[in-house]
Order: C-alpha cells, then structure tokens, then sequence
C-alpha cells in the first residue's frame, strides 16, 4: 500500500469516527489529506469503496493478530486464552466498525457494504469455531455450530459492556472466564447428548467459506512487499555496492520467508537492514507484522 494510500485510510477513519459516514465528504477527506479530490479518486473510486477497504483493513489487521499468537508456539491451552484475549483487545481499541466509541454505524441501504459486512461476519464466526475446534477437537463435533453461537455471542456482549459501560474488567482474566465457561459448556454436551439445533444443512451458508483463504491472502501480502522491495532497490540514492547488499538480503528474505519452518530471527535481522533505508522503510515496516 503506498503511502497515499495509508494517509488517505487513516483520513477516512478518523473523520468517519468524528462526523459520521453520512457528513463525511470526499472533499472532506481530500481537504484533509491536502490533496485534489481527483487525485483521491485514484486510490478509491467512491466513499462506499473508502468504507469497504477500511473494513477489509481492519479483518487483515485481525488476521494478522492471531497469526502472530500462533506463532508464538504456545501450549495449546495458552493459545486459546491469548486468542480469547485478542478479541477483546482489538475490538476495545477498533470497535466493531471503524469508531471504538460506535458513533459511526455501518450505512444504512446499501446493499454492497452490507455484503461485506456479512461475509465478514460469516469469517468471524468461522474463526471462533476453529479456536473451539482446536481446543476440544471431537468433543464438539456434534454441536461445533452451536458451541460456536455461545462462543460468539459471549465475546459480542461482554464487549459491549467494555465498550459502552466503560467497565474495568482485565481482558485476560476475561478470557479465562470464557474459557472455563466454555468448558462447562462442552462437559455439559458430553453428559447431556442431546441433537444440535444448528445443523450442516441449516448452516450451508457458513461452511462454504473458506477459512484458510483468508490466513493465504496473508503470504500474498508478504509475497507483494518483498517484490515491491526489490523492485525499488535500483533507483534508490545509494552506491551500487549498497545496492547489490540490499538486493542479496531480499533474496534471503524471500528464499527463508518460503521455507517451511523459516527461522523468525533471521528473517527480523534481515527486516531491520532494509529498515534502515528510508526509500525501503515504509514497506519494510508492514513487512515486520507479516513474518
């Protein structure tokens, strides 16, 4: 994403949050980013696309959240509170739209940003029954739709209550507490047997999506960074032994990144060299959350 870009985003957010998605002009934004609003229009072609990338931004950044965790390597029982723990800490800091404060609801009517929020809808729900399922593999299988409803429908109201009741509560003592109730949950299923209510056939809709395409769009990000990197690399204002450096540690940046078990290590001391060009900076920066 180029710098313009970013700018024009971060714009967006702050002014959708201020004003309202309604108020908000594309002037505004242009105003605000002093730029022409022709030269915004380059980047996105309406206020509903504005609105759009600003939502997909905000799952990528979930994504890449939990992806982190993961590679953590932690137990797997630490990993599932840490992944609790992470819905709570994102959605305090974003909210569940672009205001933290929720004065800015999705518009109203329009039926291409209510897709979007749909399928992302969908995404998440998905997500939460892959954490069930990775904690309590079989023991759900029966119920996995609806021990995901409860799952989602926990972390939805306790939210709300950090949100807009300003409750003090820890986000991980939190995440225990949903945890130990979800394992209450799952002992309960186990003694009791009883028929799901949310069944494959009335959840069709939900199982066609496909999960991993969304933790794959990640490497494609990756993949585009590292080629826009090396792209770069001859016109910056450096000597021609600087460069053949720079382009060598690309290279090993994208041999190790492909590796199967690639060591983090080297891939952050690789990182911070091309950090230190600031033609490279920018890129290299939105490299770091990607490995």
């Amino acid at each position: 994403m180029s710098v313009l870009k970013e700018k024009i985003l971060q714009s967006a957010i702050r002014l959708f949050a201020e004003k309202g998605y309604q108020a908000t002009s594309i002037q505004d934004i242009a105003d605000d980013c002093s730029i022409a609003k022709g030269s915004l229009y380059k980047h996105f072609g309406s206020k509903e696309e504005l609105y759009i990338s600003i939502l997909e931004k905000r799952q990528q950044d979930m994504i890449d959240a939990v992806d982190r965790i993961r590679k953590m390597q932690l137990p797997k029982r630490e990993t599932y509170l840490e992944e609790i723990a992470c819905q709570f800490d994102f959605y305090v800091e974003h909210g569940y739209y672009i205001s933290r404060d929720h004065n800015e609801l999705p518009p109203v009517n329009n039926d291409k940003i209510e897709n979007v929020l749909s399928r992302m809808r969908r995404s998440m729900f998905l997500y939460y029954q892959d954490i069930l399922t990775r904690q309590y593999g079989q023991a759900i299988e029966q119920w996995k739709w609806d021990a995901t409803a409860m799952l989602s429908g926990l972390i939805r109201e306790y939210t709300f209550h950090l949100l807009f009741g300003y409750m003090p509560i820890d986000k991980k003592e939190l995440a225990l507490f949903l945890a130990e109730r979800m394992d209450d949950l799952v002992e309960g299923l186990r003694k009791r047997s009883g028929p799901p209510l949310l069944t494959d056939e009335l959840m069709t809709e939900y199982a066609q999506i496909d999960l991993k395409g969304l933790y794959a769009s990640r490497e494609g990000r990756r993949e585009a960074l590292i080629h826009k990197i090396s792209s770069i690399i001859p016109d910056i204002a450096v000597p021609n032994q600087r460069k053949q450096e720079l382009a060598e540690v690309t290279a090993m940046l994208q041999e190790e990144s492909a590796q199967e078990q690639p060591r983090r290590f080297l891939q952050l001391a690789l990182l911070r060299d091309l950090q230190s060009e600031s033609e490279l900076s920018f890129y290299a920066n939105q490299l770091f959350p990607l490995i």
